[in-house]
């Protein structure tokens, strides 16, 4: 193994005199095992000689690892200046480190990160709430996890430690931890005024505080269709799609994603939890699962999709789960929404387009934009994308310049 990793011989003798030597050769076949290329596996194992060196210096043993001391290591090797990543990005050594933790944790050889304590009553209380969010709110995973976490950070900032007294809460507390919360946003500032004002309305319910009490929850001002939406020109889209007509590599898998975004609006979730049943290519149908709007919807299986989806089938690593799309990268796990969208944003980036329309969600604005310039109806549009209410498509009604010209009154005064 170490000849297979380690061309030189100051390389090899460096790793045979470290003081983790007796786990690297099984870390190195583990991570060849789980399919890492060689040129990965040498850094990692690199990165975990240079970590066991360092605990060796701080007096502690393989065995002594905890988390508090992983990540004291992992802060001390700096963040690189990287595009996109404001806070800089970690150095590839760190990521060798956590995996070479994590395979000492499989092994036994290290304690888990934490021992399984006990949940506390705001836990507790917090499961019961994103229950109700599920099985009577009807909300989606993605939305529940937001607005349960708005719900622990009010926990936490009024009652710290103790079980939650909503009786205590009061109406100039609520304003200002939703201003507070406001404040520290860049975008979306309504949403700690949404998820907590979800929160008050639920404690109504239990009778925790009295019914109006969501009066309380101060709002952002937004005007609703002051701007058009965000979407992509023709020309653009095919700048985006061209970035990836390689055949090689992660190109394969992002030409299929960015089509599915690009043509048939779907959300970055939706792309992520396809599976390859979902797929109906006799038909010539994509059956998206059931998920923000709660319901499941049919969509088209063009020739192109089609197409890129079969090329990049092909070339999928085999993998148990069904999901289409997994990672480019070892050990090839599922993606995840978070995956899609940065991938999305990557390429729009790279086609120079404005930094805020670097998403996923400019390429579903795109689609809608584009059947409303052909004349669909709201229907139609709402049944493309998903849209649970008709009012949620009625942002694209702006769109339809020609026909809106023929609804605007007269500007007193006449045109300037």
């Amino acid at each position: 193994m170490q000849k297979k990793l380690f061309q030189r011989k100051p390389e090899r003798a460096r790793i045979d005199s470290s003081p983790a030597r007796e786990y690297l050769d099984l870390f190195a076949a583990t991570l060849e095992k789980r399919r890492y290329p060689t040129r990965t596996i040498s850094r990692y194992v690199f990165a975990a000689d240079r970590f066991a060196r360092w605990l060796n210096r701080q007096g502690q043993a393989i065995q002594q690892i905890h988390e508090p001391l992983l990540e004291a290591y992992v802060r001390g090797l700096g963040r690189r200046r990287r595009a996109g990543y404001d806070g800089g990005r970690l150095p590839h050594s760190a990521f060798g480190v956590r995996r070479f933790v994590e395979f000492l944790r499989e092994m036994a050889v290290v304690a888990p990160a934490r021992a399984d304590a006990p949940p506390t009553a705001a836990e507790l209380w917090l499961d019961g709430y994103d229950q109700h969010l599920e099985r009577v709110a009807g909300l989606a995973a993605a939305t529940r996890l937001r607005y349960c976490r708005y719900a622990g950070l009010l926990i936490t900032q009024s009652f710290a430690d103790q079980a939650p007294d909503w009786t205590a809460l009061t109406p100039d507390g609520l304003a200002d931890f939703v201003r507070q919360e406001a404040t520290r946003l860049k975008s979306a500032t309504r949403l700690p005024v949404t998820a907590i004002r979800a929160l008050v309305r639920f404690l109504v319910l239990c009778g925790s505080v009295r019914a109006g009490m969501e009066a309380a929850v101060p709002t952002v001002r937004q005007w609703r269709h002051a701007s058009l939406p965000k979407g992509l020109t023709p020309d653009e889209v095919q700048r985006v799609l061209s970035l990836c007509e390689s055949e090689v590599g992660a190109a394969v898998r992002d030409r299929a994603i960015l089509l599915l975004l690009a043509r048939l609006g779907l959300r970055a979730g939706e792309v992520a939890a396809l599976q390859l049943d979902q797929v109906r290519w006799s038909r010539g149908e994509i059956l998206i699962g059931a998920g923000k709007s709660g319901r499941e919807r049919l969509l088209p299986l063009s020739e192109e999709i089609g197409n890129a989806l079969v090329g990049y089938v092909r070339r999928r690593e085999r993998n148990d789960d069904r999901r289409v799309f997994l990672t480019a990268a070892p050990p090839y796990e599922p993606l995840t929404p978070a995956g899609v969208s940065t991938m999305a944003g990557r390429y729009l980036r790279r086609a120079g387009l404005p930094t805020d329309r670097c998403c996923a969600h400019a390429l579903r604005h795109t689609v809608a934009t584009q059947m409303v310039q052909k004349g669909a109806s709201f229907k139609q549009v709402a049944d493309v994308l998903g849209h649970a209410r008709l009012e949620t498509t009625a942002i694209y009604a702006k769109l339809d310049l020609e026909g809106l010209s023929r609804l605007a009154m007269p500007w007193p005064g006449g045109a300037p």
